[in-house]
């Protein structure tokens, strides 16, 4: 690996050291508005309780969902002093647990706390052992509060109107802001050449590379989906195989093969690789027509075929040759549109293709400024949200959207800490 790398990561080792990583209203307020209060710690009301009476302190409100599931995500709060860690969903009124039809829902199984305007009337399906907890009552104990402060969109900044204290300290040094997400970018991408490094040396490592390829193909959804397929068809299985037998085989273990397709079913019968004993889940909810499984797929096996080329080429070129590879099987699968887009292709770019040319000290690190970017997730948004105290002029390159992603995971939802000690507030 290329020493340079480690030099430019640096900056942002020292800063994740010095962490130690080591309401009266008249009417109800809409959802958005109760889950931009939930969001924001400088409106929520300053002590918390369940509705039994036990304390409750928010150590992370958790990321803001803007899919379909629980509200919030990987919330951790303590109850009694006692962490919990998982999804918080928001409603106006209990009951209303009950009218959207979540019960039995398993998107909410994670579910560690329901939060709701009124305190009446009662839920009646809430999972047993999830408490509740109502905050009218709580703001009413505190005084007024005037819901107009409360923004309404669901792309409201994350700290609300007093914003957060990393936002203006990085604001006071001119590209404080821009070196704080390039050294962060760097470390990141060092980790996982680091991870990629040790994982290629301990066993197959053709086989390791293969099921890193088919994971990204996956959204968080289906990562591991497709990461199992790669393990239930092992590379080894694949060689000597054209294109299409090896799309045959991989949807037929992976139950994606439609009944219609006889000649992929043969194919995929031929090559005796049974279907598992416990099926493949696919999770398609809320997925775009173009980000199925299925799709993904076909483009995986194009890519596969044409892999050593594409590992050659340089990282202005790499995404353009990876849309035209997936598209392989677009006209014997009657496929319409590459079946890997640009976003995508970026995706394999930065979290597969450059950590394993860094690992094999084949890619020159000054060369990471011109990473492609990926597609901006809430993890992104959220970062740039606290540092920049906006959501305007959100990073495009993939070397600082790596650095969001980094600062997000090291600070920003890291339970340990909180935004009065960030060394990025005070050392940056």
């Amino acid at each position: 690996m290329d020493p340079r790398l480690k030099e430019l990561a640096e900056p942002y080792a020292r800063l994740r050291a010095a962490a130690g990583l080591l309401c009266e209203e008249a009417i109800a307020p809409d959802e958005h508005r109760l889950q931009a209060l939930w969001q924001d710690a400088a409106t929520r009301p300053k002590l918390l309780s369940l509705t039994d009476g036990s304390p409750v302190e928010v150590l992370s409100p958790g990321r803001w969902n803007h899919s379909v599931g629980p509200d919030f995500q990987d919330a951790v709060i303590a109850i009694k002093g006692l962490l919990r860690r998982g999804d918080v969903e928001l409603h106006v009124r209990p009951s209303d647990w009950d009218a959207h039809g979540h019960a039995g829902d398993p998107a909410y199984s994670d579910l560690i706390l329901h939060v709701t305007w009124f305190d009446k009337p009662k839920a009646r399906t809430l999972p047993p052992g999830v408490p509740s907890l109502a905050l009218q009552p709580l703001m009413e104990e505190e005084g007024t509060f005037d819901f107009s402060r409360v923004a309404s969109s669901r792309e409201a900044l994350p700290g609300g109107a007093s914003g957060w204290p990393c936002g203006p300290h990085l604001a006071l040094e001119p590209g404080a802001l821009d070196r704080l997400l390039v050294h962060a970018g760097y470390f990141r991408l060092l980790n996982k050449a680091r991870i990629l490094t040790a994982a290629l040396s301990s066993t197959d490592a053709s086989q390791v590379f293969y099921e890193s390829l088919l994971a990204t193909m996956g959204y968080r959804q289906n990562v591991m989906g497709f990461r199992r397929l790669a393990q239930e068809v092992p590379l080894a299985r694949l060689s000597g195989k054209d294109s299409l037998e090896r799309f045959a085989i991989l949807a037929g273990v992976g139950g994606l093969l439609k009944q219609s397709q006889r000649a992929l079913w043969d194919l995929w019968w031929q090559s005796g690789l049974p279907p598992p004993l416990e099926p493949i889940v696919w999770d398609l909810r809320a997925l775009r027509p173009q980000n199925h499984p299925y799709r993904r797929l076909a483009g995986v096996v194009g890519v596969l075929r044409h892999l050593e080329a594409l590992l050659e080429t340089s990282l202005d070129k790499v995404t353009e040759k990876i849309v035209e590879a997936s598209c392989d099987l677009q006209e014997p699968l009657g496929l319409k549109g590459a079946p890997i887009g640009e976003r995508r292709a970026n995706a394999m770019v930065v979290n597969l293709l450059v950590p394993y040319r860094l690992a094999l000290g084949s890619l020159n690190p000054e060369r990471l400024r011109v990473l492609p970017g990926e597609e901006v997730s809430m993890p992104m948004k959220e970062a740039w949200g606290r540092l920049s105290s906006t959501f305007a002029k959100l990073p495009k390159d993939g070397l600082r959207q790596q650095g969001l992603l980094q600062i997000y995971a090291d600070f920003c939802h890291n339970p340990r800490l909180v935004c009065a000690t960030c060394p990025i507030a005070r050392e940056v």
